[in-house]
């Protein structure tokens, strides 16, 4: 039963019942407009063709009776000839003449209906008796230019009825026949819309049941097809996000192990001998900092990947931005005998979050200062252009090939020449900055020309002209 309800509740049926409704409601209207509109006619051509007859009918009665005929013979004939009932009405509207012969009404007072009671008129009026129609139709007689009473047609119609309830029975049939064609034309229409949506709803629950890679047929309707391309393009983003998280998973883990492996033997030594070595405990140090360091890192892009992430908009210049970072970074430089060659820079400002474009400025950096060699050297410079602030930061170490320049911020990844583990990079850094420019509509982009080492480059939007001016005046 529930099954039953439930498609006959579908779009599918609810549309082709509606089209069905349609027909059959538009068929009656039509059924009553066309029955009552023929039936007007022929009522109006009976009443004309009565009063043709009565014409006719008062002429050959009054030569009768100057020609001494019998009047109910006359009567009789007449009324045959004119398919109806004659009789002769005296000036005070009683009979004296029956064309049936019914000797009952002679002398009876005929009363008339209210159209037909002016003695001097022509008239002619149908009246329904409920069961059929009847026509009357009253003349004045005239005999040697007198007055003698009028003559009464009453004439039955009852052929009329019948045609009407012929014609009713045949538009019903006709309309019957209209309404199945509509009714399948609307379950072809509802069908074509249907089947997308049925698609579309077990695509959905295969989605949800966890098969992520799913598509549907873009066909059918503007409103159909706008909606197959939306799911298919979800189910495509839900997909990657999805393979996204499995390899972040995966590398993560994997990421995590090798320190872990090296605190585990870190330890295990340590517990075997009693007299710990200073180099061990050193070793055993760098590795839990860097455990600590890929956490902090891990636990940033999760913040990161959160969609209610919200960030703080404010006007920055570029030079305070960039000294900031240079300040952070100046100690890691100092180590590895790094020099940091700013160019100058015009008065640049942006808008944006400071601690989070400050976060990805110096993980460029430390990339930078950590890849170049020893006594190398990174160069830093900043213009704006067609409404987008470049921060171009380019080290002297030995670049990457071409064909991975795509790939450096992916989660993870590293060039094959870094994967050493001296570094103590996670692959996390570039990927961290990657997130923290999508927040503020800008990108990343890598460059490495051959013997120049990496360029990278933030790309920003610039403060606008508005905002701009505001600023400067306070």
């Amino acid at each position: 039963m529930f099954w039953l309800n439930s498609k006959f509740t579908s779009l599918r049926w609810r549309l082709a019942i509606s089209y069905a409704v349609i027909a059959i409601t538009v068929t009656a209207l039509l059924t009553g407009l066309a029955v009552q509109t023929s039936l007007n006619m022929s009522l109006e051509a009976q009443r004309e063709k009565a009063l043709s007859s009565m014409e006719g009918i008062v002429a050959a009665f009054s030569h009768s009776l100057k020609s001494s005929a019998d009047p109910a013979q006359a009567a009789q004939q007449l009324g045959l000839s004119a398919g109806g009932r004659l009789l002769w009405l005296g000036p005070d509207n009683r009979v004296r003449v029956d064309g049936y012969g019914d000797g009952s009404l002679s002398g009876k007072l005929l009363p008339l209906p209210s159209q037909l009671i002016e003695p001097n008129i022509l008239r002619a009026a149908i009246f329904d008796t409920g069961e059929r129609w009847v026509a009357y139709t009253v003349a004045p007689l005239k005999i040697t230019d007198k007055t003698s009473g009028r003559l009464l047609l009453i004439q039955d119609l009852s052929v009329l009825r019948q045609e009407e309830a012929q014609l009713k029975h045949r538009l019903w049939l006709l309309g019957g026949v209209f309404s199945i064609i509509f009714a399948s034309f609307g379950l072809l229409l509802a069908n074509s819309m249907s089947r997308p949506l049925e698609h579309l709803t077990h695509a959905i629950g295969r989605l949800q049941a966890g098969e992520l890679n799913q598509s549907v047929a873009v066909a059918g309707g503007y409103e159909i097809v706008t909606l197959a391309k939306a799911f298919n393009n979800m189910s495509a983003r839900i997909a990657k996000m999805d393979e996204q998280r499995r390899a972040f998973i995966a590398d993560a883990a994997h990421e995590l192990r090798t320190p872990l492996a090296s605190l585990q033997a870190l330890a295990e030594g340590m517990n075997q001998n009693s007299l710990t070595k200073p180099k061990e405990l050193e070793a055993f140090v760098r590795q839990t900092e860097r455990l600590g360091r890929l956490v902090d890192s891990l636990l940033l892009l999760a913040r990161l990947d959160n969609p209610e992430l919200k960030i703080n908009n404010v006007p920055i210049r570029v030079t305070n931005l960039i000294e900031e970072a240079l300040w952070v970074i100046k100690p890691l430089a100092a180590e590895r005998q790094i020099k940091i060659h700013p160019a100058e820079a015009k008065e640049i400002w942006l808008e944006g979050d400071p601690d989070w474009l400050h976060q990805a400025l110096v993980n460029v950096l430390i990339n930078a200062v950590y890849y170049s060699p020893v006594g190398g050297l990174v160069q830093l410079k900043s213009e704006a252009k067609q409404g987008f602030v470049y921060i171009t930061i380019q080290d002297s170490g030995p670049g990457v090939p071409q064909h991975v320049l795509a790939q450096l911020a992916t989660r993870f990844y590293r060039p094959a020449t870094a994967r050493e583990r001296n570094s103590g990079g996670s692959g996390l850094g570039l990927s961290i900055v990657k997130e923290i420019l999508g927040l503020h509509r800008g990108k990343l982009e890598f460059a490495s020309p051959p013997g120049q080492g990496l360029i990278v480059r933030i790309i920003v939007p610039e403060l606008p002209p508005k905002a701009l001016a505001s600023v400067t005046s306070l």
